[in-house]
């Protein structure tokens, strides 16, 4: 997070005189980026933008998804093979690699890294855990770099999901491990423990405040957090990285003592799991307090160099990447606690990159003749009306489904809803996939004669009030949205207005997501349409929300399918998808079944979620035009170049 505008100054002087000096990190060509919040976390154990944005350059898989999301060899030597009917994947490893640290990469690091992501105390991000630990059974290392992935059972998304995930340095995560065990060989466990337990108690149990105190806050337990980490040996962390923010979103020159007293509280967890640990769980434990989190070590174009927290992350071109030396010499990550002040610092000339931006960020923004504002489909996903198909409910009619949908008019709600921000879609296969459909296809058209006439024909008849019904029952419901979400409360809003000239009386329903919407989307399922939104993946499989197993039962009231869309054909195109051995082979089976979902009316997609980022024009590289339209447009940042 930055820091206060003085320091700012002076930390910008200083830069200056660096790079005047001829010093070597700090040069011309230097990527400057802004991100938002505190890289933490560095070395695959980050939960947010800004961390996995520094991972991103600093690391390296076997693979990299590409503008379209296609695997393309990083650390492998070629594509990737399946055989065995899609349970084994081969790769070879290319020979003569190193980490950033000049350790080779071997086999054994590869292994190692898949083992821990498969282990059952897997401490690196959530979606490596998930994705490895459903799929893999075992990983195998041969001679000559070859590798064998053993998969529980066929999966066509481990080629772009499993084999993508960055490789970790088995030896120096070791050391680093080491290094922690000795500091806290004399800790006491007990009173790691107890201290741990009367907090939890006081603050999460309500023990505090039952006990009649006012102050029942982690910052009134900071001396003691502080007195039994040093205690047990264990660093404490930066308090520059937890800066008080003022009103306008800046830094007012003090520490947020709540942020810093629930670090040392997360800190001190981790030290009692790494205590009562036993020996194989040492590293997994130990994981989110090895020093490597602060000062990663990856294979990736850039190397860390330093990391001064609330101010700048700088990296380092790394020689010996797989695929080159990047042209740019040195990338510059200077921390803002806002967008507001990354794009700020963009249109003042202060960065040249500024990556993860939202609409509200760039609203009315106008941008030099030197510089892009990109605008794309984000990876935060898709908004999307959910009809509940389930036997009894109102919309397990399909022809009520495609009525209802043939009188929303998209353009106007994408307009209306996210003042035309928002991406314009018809599958969930995300728009810049290899997956998807060329062209693409409308999700509706908008034709209330025609819904009104589909209705008559199936037996509902308009009643006086013009309400559409059947057999006593009226064709009418509530949409259910989550509160907090203006954009998705107006579209449902304009639904609401424009299937009322179809016959169909709809009402929005504004309630919390834990404790109302969530319920009602576990078995039985008690809605009947719902506005939500699905996060887009980097493979077009949607076995999980497409399945018929999927549908939530009493025995597995979660599943995700909580539309209980049930399609025979769908199913076996799913099964068809994920047993596939290639990606063309694939493509024809997504195709199909997004012309499926159009038809029977589950889902109607409503926009896309923009993302936008700001760019200097200066870089080049060979694939810009096209790349510039993916959400994925950096991945190929080891070749970005200065334009002649």
């Amino acid at each position: 997070m930055p820091m206060h505008r003085s320091l700012k100054v002076l930390a910008a002087a200083l830069l200056a005189a660096t790079l005047l000096s001829g010093c070597g990190v700090f040069s011309a060509r230097t990527i400057r980026v802004g991100v938002v919040g505190e890289p933490a976390g560095l070395e695959l154990a980050y939960t947010d933008d800004a961390s996995a944005f520094v991972g991103s350059m600093v690391h390296a898989g076997l693979y990299r998804a590409d503008a379209t999301f296609a695997p393309a060899p990083v650390l492998a030597d070629g594509d990737a093979t399946s055989a065995a009917g899609g349970t084994k994947w081969r790769v070879t490893l290319r020979s003569g690699l190193t980490f950033h640290d000049g350790s080779p990469i071997t086999t054994d690091d590869v292994k190692f890294t898949y083992e821990l992501a498969a282990s059952t105390r897997c401490p690196l991000v959530s979606d490596i855990c998930a994705v490895v630990g459903s799929h893999l059974l075992s990983v195998e290392a041969g001679a000559d770099g070859a590798l064998t992935f053993t998969l529980k059972s066929p999966w066509a998304p481990w080629q772009t999901r499993g084999l993508t995930i960055p490789i970790l340095p088995k030896a120096t995560l070791t050391a680093s491990l080491v290094r922690l065990q000795a500091k806290v060989e004399a800790a006491d466990r007990n009173a790691v423990s107890l201290t741990r337990e009367n907090i939890a108690a006081d603050i999460d149990g309500g023990g505090c405040a039952a006990s009649g105190a006012t102050n029942c806050t982690y910052a009134s337990r900071v001396a003691e957090l502080e007195r039994t980490l040093a205690d047990a040996g264990l660093d404490l962390p930066d308090p520059r990285g937890y800066p008080q923010l003022n009103s306008a979103g800046e830094p007012s020159g003090s520490r947020d003592d709540e942020q810093y007293a629930r670090a040392l509280y997360v800190r001190l967890a981790a030290l009692e799991g790494l205590l009562l640990a036993p020996t194989e769980s040492q590293l997994a434990a130990a994981f989110p307090l090895l020093d490597v989190q602060s000062a990663p070590v990856g294979a990736g174009p850039y190397k860390f160099v330093e990391r001064v927290p609330g101010s700048y992350v700088q990296l380092t071109a790394f020689k010996a990447f797989a695929l080159g030396e990047p042209p740019m010499s040195a990338m510059t990550l200077t921390v803002f606690t806002s967008a507001s002040g990354a794009v700020k610092a963009f249109q003042g000339g202060a960065i040249d990159w500024a990556p993860d931006l939202r609409a509200t960020d760039v609203a009315g923004l106008s941008v030099s003749e030197d510089a892009t504002l990109l605008h794309v489909a984000s990876l935060r996903g898709y908004n999307y009306l959910a009809f509940n198909t389930r036997e009894g409910r109102l919309f397990a009619n399909s022809v009520a489904r495609r009525a209802l949908a043939s009188c929303v008019d998209i353009p106007a709600i994408i307009t209306g809803a996210t003042d035309e921000t928002g991406i314009e879609i018809s599958s969930t296969v995300a728009p810049t996939s290899w997956a998807a459909e060329t062209p693409a296809a409308a999700e509706t058209k908008r034709d209330v004669a025609g819904a009104r006439a589909a209705l008559i024909a199936d037996g509902w008849e308009a009643g006086e009030d013009g309400i559409f019904a059947r057999a006593g029952t009226r064709l009418e419901a509530d949409i259910i949205v989550r509160e907090g979400q203006a954009a998705r409360t107006r579209a449902a809003q304009l639904i609401v207005d424009q299937v009322a000239e179809c016959g169909i009386s709809l009402t929005v329903a504004e309630l919390p997501f834990t404790t109302d919407i969530a319920p009602r989307l576990r078995y039985p399922n008690d809605f009947d349409l719902y506005l939500g939104a699905w996060q887009w993946s980097l493979d077009p499989d949607d076995s999980d929300i497409f399945a018929s197993s999927a549908c939530p039962t009493e025995e597995a009231p979660a599943g995700k399918n909580f539309v209980c869309w049930s399609s025979p054909r769908v199913d076996q195109l799913l099964a068809q998808g994920v047993s596939a051995g290639s990606i063309s082979s694939r493509i024809g089976i997504y195709t199909t079944i997004q012309s499926l979902r159009r038809s029977d009316r589950p889902y109607l997609l409503l926009w896309g979620d923009p993302g936008f980022a700001l760019l200097r024009n200066r870089f080049i590289w060979e694939t810009r035009a096209a790349d510039v339209q993916s959400p994925l447009y950096a991945w190929s940042i080891h070749t970005w170049d200065l334009q002649k």
